[in-house]
């Protein structure tokens, strides 16, 4: 179940110290030496992606980052990079308030 993570927002993200998460956001900027990007999350919240290897090009638009979360920051494991400019982020910031505000929201008992 290498697979399982917790889908959140910038605003969560501290509440997910120490948990495999996933965050989607809109690059803004990239560390020079490329171990880093900042993103910004559905929620407008900028949140620190820290890479275990450089990027070896450019990264921008939306991207999915898949890793763990160190509080403020996530240490990616993964990233998956969209093509597209339309991302309905309002709908995904959505999603994300509504799956931690149902308890037990996966439990079909």
């Amino acid at each position: 179940m290498d697979n399982i993570r917790d889908i959140i927002n910038g605003a969560q993200l501290s509440r997910f110290t120490g948990k495999k998460v996933s965050i989607l956001g809109h690059v803004t900027e990239s560390a020079p030496n490329g171990m880093s990007f900042q993103l910004r999350a559905v929620d407008n919240v900028v949140v620190k992606i820290n890479l275990k290897t450089p990027l070896d090009a450019p990264l921008e638009g939306y991207v999915e980052v898949i890793g763990k979360s160190e509080g403020k920051s996530v240490m990616a494991d993964d990233f998956i990079i969209f093509n597209n400019e339309k991302m309905d982020v309002k709908a995904h910031n959505t999603l994300c308030t509504l799956l931690y505000s149902v308890p037990n929201i996966w439990n079909t008992a």
